[in-house]
């Protein structure tokens, strides 16, 4: 999944990664993922699979004994190897199921490769424009999260590149039948504040060919931590006419995880039959899905009372002179 602590831009420039020093066995280290000051999940790790240290950030792969394989930046949890697919089903297939015929696809981020895997799973792709900002991530998820990224790097219609995803957006010409936004959390001092402003949704918009969606991820929505995705529904709001949040309940994280689907029509997503999603499954998707279906959809899309009213409170949207900045995912305070 990358949930979501560090993200895009930077050059990433020519610069080799620094040595690490040797894996490490563990009998047990404890992992603990900081939901806010006073909570925590922890983990234990049986033992670290690879440490590089790139030009941007920390790259840690470990042995978890309950969820496989985990990717971590600079310290902070990103992926597990068990339940990442309930992650990246939801970010990707409702946007392309949701689409008439999706042909041309750009995946922000997603280094692990398994958002470039789900795009790929749609018969209709003829491109999936995967723009990430540090190699050295897509270089050891290849060796090692080999499940992750199921060879999608290695699909022919994979246009892999590297940089910062808003230049990218900023400069590019080309367009887009659906763009999925898979980058980091916008943490305090992170490169991936960027990527969650008004400003930067609205260069978005101009990457869409019409009819064309937007999916995101945007951040934990815990009891105690709705602002930042509240935050990033309004700004979606902001420069799209339409949009719709849902969310999934992410076993390893023990506390459920949003998106916000946008686009210039209707995104009525919640009122689309089960049967009729699972319908579009069956004619437009290659393979086996492990969580996503027409009964999946349905949850997805009907979010808890006390999660709508926050969405619908009043309040500011993210903009690049004043960003939206976490301490930890979902918490600014």
């Amino acid at each position: 999944m990358t949930t979501r602590r560090h993200s895009t831009p930077r050059d990433p420039g020519r610069r080799e990664p620094v040595a690490a020093p040797p894996p490490r066995a563990f009998r047990h280290r404890w992992m603990l993922d900081w939901a806010a000051p006073w909570e925590y999940t922890a983990h234990a790790v049986r033992g670290e699979v690879v440490r590089v240290q790139s030009e941007f950030q920390e790259i840690e792969i470990v042995e978890t004994e309950a969820y496989g394989r985990c990717l971590l930046l600079d310290g902070e949890v990103q992926s597990f190897e068990a339940d990442e697919h309930i992650y990246h089903e939801s970010l990707v297939h409702p946007a392309l199921l949701l689409h008439a015929a999706p042909r041309d696809v750009l995946v922000l981020g997603g280094g692990e490769g398994a958002t470039l895997r789900e795009v790929l799973r749609h018969r209709s792709v003829r491109r999936a424009v995967m723009v990430d900002l540090d190699p050295h991530v897509v270089a050891a998820a290849r060796e090692h999260l080999p499940t992750f990224h199921a060879g999608s790097f290695d699909d022919p219609r994979t246009k892999l590149r590297f940089g910062d995803g808003r230049a990218f957006v900023e400069t590019s010409r080309e367009r887009f039948d659906v763009v999925i936004i898979d980058v980091t959390n916008p943490m305090a001092g992170g490169p991936s504040c960027r990527l969650f402003t008004a400003e930067f949704y609205e260069r978005v918009r101009d990457r869409l060919n019409p009819g064309g969606l937007v999916a995101l991820q945007s951040d934990a929505v815990t009891l105690h931590g709705l602002e930042s995705a509240a935050m990033i529904y309004r700004t979606v709001r902001s420069a799209w006419p339409h949009a719709a949040s849902y969310a999934v309940f992410l076993p390893a994280y023990t506390t459920d995880w949003s998106f916000t689907l946008a686009g210039p029509g209707s995104v009525d997503a919640a009122a689309v039959d089960p049967t009729e999603i699972d319908a579009r499954i069956a004619a437009r998707v290659s393979t086996p899905l492990g969580f996503y279906d027409g009964i999946a959809h349905r949850r997805l899309f009907h979010l808890p009372r006390y999660v709508r009213d926050a969405f619908q409170k009043r309040g500011p949207v993210s903009r690049d002179a004043r960003p939206l900045q976490e301490q930890y995912p979902g918490y600014t305070g």
